[in-house]
């Protein structure tokens, strides 16, 4: 048997110390399974995440891993923006219509605060390439899970297919065809930033190797999001790194093989669009991971040996002829858009979803992926104008997104936010949100910038990828539901801790000192330590309490299916105790009592659910439907109408005309 110390002896061979290894397999491993549980996107997953999150920093802290005297003041800066923007979701609880809701928003950026935190608090300068070789690693595994789900169907059990009427656009295991996506597109800078930094001619093509992957998944999940957080990232790594020939390389032998790459899925329709689960769709899948795998290793093989060549060949290009090649890309991407008729594309985007389309059905995802069409973002982000112009000062309160839209939407179209954090923000929580999330995106990538300018080397080429990424995911927020999904905006926050703490210039770090200039004595230190902690172990009492309030709520359910309702009522009632201002377990507790005839109980269980979220339409049409079977038809006009006011242009009421009663 090989020994343990053989091992470790072998490592150091390969350039690669324990740590780094260590470091490369914690950060992969983390990413991945965040990213490969639905994106981490339902609250259970984000509670147990954020919980485990500020443990970490609790246990850093004590053990004295973590201490923040060295960190540069743009990190302090935007942890600072990002404690502002958690302190300000958690006021609007007050003037908010669910408080559940908001609670859920603030826990949702404590998460993030969270992250941020332990990824500025844990990351040296000098493992910043370990970090981002860990990154690299799990968004080629994201990528090859996803090309294996649709090319092998059955291989992941717990693999689900969405169908809305049109064929199935690739969103496995993200859960969201833009998410997976763009939470791919993010670490094509990476990727690029390893394949030109690296000396070994190995690590160079196992670099590139991934991009025809990557670029095949964002076709097959016909995602024009993805494709622009792709673009916005290569350019401004392109603009920013001091290696443009070298990126330039990079770039046409893994954009050869993502051109080979989508011809062999172009040719199989039926793999693409479907209908799925036939013979045909089993043999141009087994058939297209040959050669999508074909085109990974020749474009990862070709670039290696071709920087191997220019490398003996020890040719220096005039640095102005890169600065030229970049006009000439942006005057290359400026005629393509004057060609494109930019007004009639605005035009075709601002169109509702509710005017028809066409789309060949044999090709969806081709026509979808070349539409001009916005999806109805052009009417969410109106209608969250409105929300910010009816409470210009504070916003509607955070979470109140979803309930507005339901009940001013222009036409019928479930939608739970506003495809645009900033936007969501400006309604939900006036200008404040709009200042503090878009500081975070400006700051963020303002900070990166300046840095990359004033860095050299190989410095300059990681604080360029990491600024490219982070931009990409700014732009992403700006035109989606990004900031919602947990994996893609953990991934961003990662990014934005190594650029801003550990990635920075040392000189630039804030040293924490006492009146006379000596290092914080110990017992400030404590007190500031004692602090730190109370405040940790409250953020994670705040993930804990909604989290169990579910669990029990779940707990509740599978009991009324089982048939005990005493054991149900237990469960809901544990639920309301631990969560007694959100209107879920009241619901469930009105639902339970509805089940076993108790109708009177059941009626003060959901008008209790109501008090806290009136502006949610469903409870007010479980209310109508009690009262019918309390004999009280005024009560229940009164309810049934509320929920029509609330939500008047679903499908869901039919023909129903207010004064009627609910069947």
């Amino acid at each position: 048997m090989i020994s343990l110390n053989r091992i470790r002896s072998a490592i150091p061979r390969f350039g690669i110390s324990p740590q780094a290894l260590l470091t490369t397999l914690v950060v992969s491993a983390a990413t991945f399974e965040i990213a490969y549980d639905n994106g981490s996107y339902f609250l259970p997953s984000r509670n147990t995440l954020a919980i485990a999150v500020w443990w970490a920093v609790i246990v850093g802290i004590m053990l004295g891993l973590l201490i923040a005297e060295n960190l540069p003041r743009a990190s302090l800066a935007i942890a600072g923006v990002l404690a502002a923007l958690a302190a300000w979701t958690f006021v609007s609880v007050f003037w908010a219509a669910s408080v559940e809701n908001a609670f859920n928003e603030f826990n949702r950026v404590s998460l993030f605060l969270g992250v941020f935190v332990l990824t500025a608090l844990t990351a040296r300068r000098y493992a910043i390439k370990w970090w981002c070789a860990g990154l690299e690693i799990a968004v080629a595994l994201i990528a090859l899970v996803a090309l294996v789900s649709r090319f092998f169907p059955g291989t992941f059990p717990d693999q689900g297919l969405v169908a809305l009427g049109v064929p199935s656009r690739l969103s496995f295991p993200l859960g969201y065809w833009n998410g997976l996506a763009v939470f791919l597109a993010l670490g094509v800078p990476l990727l690029l930033h390893t394949a030109i930094s690296s000396r070994k001619p190995v690590i160079r093509g196992l670099a590139i190797a991934p991009i025809p992957a990557i670029v095949s998944v964002v076709y097959l999940a016909s995602s024009r999001g993805g494709v622009v957080a792709a673009l916005v990232g290569i350019i401004t790594f392109v603009v920013l790194t001091n290696k443009r020939w070298s990126a330039g390389l990079a770039l046409f032998w893994a954009g050869l093989g993502s051109v080979a790459a989508i011809a062999v899925l172009i040719s199989r329709k039926e793999l693409v669009n479907g209908p799925f689960g036939t013979s045909l769709v089993e043999q141009q899948g087994r058939s297209a991971a040959i050669l999508v795998g074909l085109a990974c290793v020749l474009s990862g093989a070709t670039y290696a040996g071709s920087r191997m060549f220019t490398d003996r060949l020890s040719v220096q290009p005039n640095p102005w002829l890169g600065r030229g090649l970049v006009i000439l890309l942006a005057v290359v991407a400026i005629a393509g858009v004057v060609v494109s008729h930019p007004v009639a594309q605005f035009q075709a985007f601002k169109r509702s979803p509710s005017q028809p389309l066409h789309i060949e059905s044999n090709d969806y995802v081709r026509s979808h992926l070349t539409s001009a069409r916005g999806s109805g973002r052009w009417q969410f982000w109106g209608s969250s104008i409105d929300q910010w112009e009816s409470h210009p000062v504070l916003g509607n309160g955070a979470g109140s997104y979803e309930s507005w839209w339901l009940k001013h939407a222009p036409f019928f179209y479930p939608v739970k936010d506003a495809h645009s954090l900033y936007l969501e923000s400006f309604g939900e929580l006036g200008v404040i949100g709009l200042l503090l999330t878009l500081g975070l995106a400006i700051g963020g990538i303002g900070t990166g910038v300046m840095r990359s300018i004033r860095s050299s080397g190989e410095e300059r080429i990681t604080l360029a990828a990491l600024t490219a990424s982070f931009a990409a995911f700014s732009v992403a927020a700006g035109i989606d539901w990004m900031w919602e999904l947990t994996a893609v905006t953990v991934f961003a926050l990662i990014l934005l801790a190594l650029l801003s703490g550990a990635a920075g210039n040392s000189r630039n770090s804030l040293k924490v000192v006492d009146e006379n200039g000596s290092r914080l004595g110990r017992r400030r230190r404590f007190g500031l330590g004692i602090t730190a902690l109370v405040g940790v172990w409250l953020l994670i009492c705040a993930q804990g309490v909604p989290l169990f309030a579910q669990l029990r709520i779940k707990d509740s359910e599978a009991a009324v299916n089982r048939g005990d309702t005493a054991a149900a009522i237990r469960a809901a009632m544990d639920a309301k105790n631990l969560q007694p201002w959100a209107s879920s377990p009241y619901l469930q507790l009105a639902l339970v009592y509805e089940q076993e005839g108790l109708i009177a109980e059941a009626h003060a269980w959901i008008k209790s659910a109501i008090k806290r979220d009136p502006e949610n339409w469903e409870l007010w049409y479980i209310a109508a439907k009690i009262e019918v079977k309390l004999g009280n038809a005024t009560g229940a006009q009164k309810s049934l109408g509320r929920a029509y006011s609330l939500n008047p242009k679903s499908t869901f009421f039919g023909a129903y005309r207010p004064g009627s009663l609910p069947k």
